[in-house]
């Protein structure tokens, strides 16, 4: 580990997507200005909308969406990270279907100094629509919110503290710890184009940008570490292939200062009932992060419930340490809406009464 690796490990800013910093930009080659810090993300972008951006809140056909998201990573080499994120959102705020509302939280806990980011996060999105059938629409969102930094120095060890034969805990650290914990505002902004020409046919194309206010973050006194803006770009789609199946291909590419990230995969749904507004399947899907790693994904959609995990296999120059052993995620989106009555298919004989 490097110098700023080191730093930026120690103050919880940097965050090397899962596992690699040096990933390729295939999609969507945008600039990418100097950084020493990267968000927190998920594998499973697609079952954590608001995470994805601000643009997808109230992305969904219902009235309410509630989701959470669970990751846990590198157990094989380090103390594990472990991630949770919770969110809610409702449409058609005040009899408008333009305006909808949405809650995003997330604590994660990484690394020996118990490193814990608390973010919540307050959101709105307007749409509009156009077409013959409204098949299209853009969506335009904001989120506005904090984040809570806390460690433990107390768990920390230095070279400083090397003698020069073993390991000594009374020596001085060398290091003077300013505050163990920093609250900072944040402030993200992004845009989703839909187009939904038919039923199970969808193109999807977002672009997001976070970390507007670039906060400071560091607990070691002075100024501190600037956390850079990110830019997030994702396309997804959906159409079927035969009368059971569909195929859900998806990419996503981000850019925080010299970090990069891209992810392309897909999702195949096999459809086990549609029927009266009624809707059950299967899904099975593989994805690769570039130079990092690939992970597979399986999950079910049964009505208004969809349940997905997923697990990455390390790819990347730490493979020696994680023995390709990479994180495990568990997402669950539950989605509220009002249901038309399933029509009576036999009618009984006033006679048999």
């Amino acid at each position: 580990m490097n110098g700023a690796e080191s730093t930026g490990r120690l103050l919880g800013t940097i965050r090397p997507a899962h596992g690699s910093i040096e990933l390729l930009v295939l999609l969507f080659c945008m600039m990418a200005s100097p950084i020493t810090a990267q968000d927190i993300h998920f594998s499973q972008y697609f079952n954590a909308p608001q995470a994805l951006g601000p643009g997808c809140i109230g992305q969904f056909d219902g009235d309410q969406r509630i989701n959470g998201i669970f990751r846990q990573q590198w157990r094989s080499v380090t103390i594990p990270y472990r991630t949770f994120g919770l969110g809610w959102e409702l449409r058609d705020i005040g009899g408008s279907d333009k305006l909808a509302i949405g809650i995003w939280a997330m604590n994660d806990k990484a690394g020996d100094s118990r490193m814990t980011q608390f973010q919540f996060l307050g959101g709105a999105s307007w749409t509009e629509r156009w077409g013959d059938l409204r098949q299209h629409s853009i969506s335009g969102g904001v989120q506005f919110g904090f984040t809570s930094l806390t460690i433990d120095p107390g768990a920390l060890t230095f070279d400083a503290q090397y003698n020069g034969y073993y390991f000594d805990p009374q020596l001085a650290n060398g290091e003077s710890f300013q505050r163990d914990g920093l609250i900072h505002p944040d402030l993200h902004a992004g845009a989703t184009y839909r187009y939904t020409p038919r039923h199970r046919h969808l193109l999807q194309v977002g672009l997001s940008f976070f970390n507007l206010t670039t906060p400071n973050i560091g607990f070691l006194g002075g100024p501190g570490v600037p956390l850079d803006g990110r830019s997030s770009s994702h396309i997804l789609g959906q159409f079927p292939v035969s009368e059971r199946v569909d195929l859900v291909p998806m990419a996503q590419w981000m850019a925080q200062g010299e970090f990069n990230e891209f992810i392309i995969g897909s999702n195949v749904r096999y459809i086990l009932l549609e029927r009266y507004g009624l809707e059950r399947a299967v899904i099975l899907g593989m994805h690769g992060r570039a130079a990092d790693a690939g992970y597979i994904h399986a999950g079910f959609h049964y009505d208004d419930w969809t349940v997905g995990v997923s697990y990455d296999i390390n790819t990347s120059d730490l493979v020696p340490a994680s023995r390709n052993r990479g994180g495990i995620e568990f997402a669950v989106i539950r989605i509220l809406k009002r249901r038309p009555a399933i029509p009576v298919r036999f009618k009984a004989c006033p006679d048999q009464l």
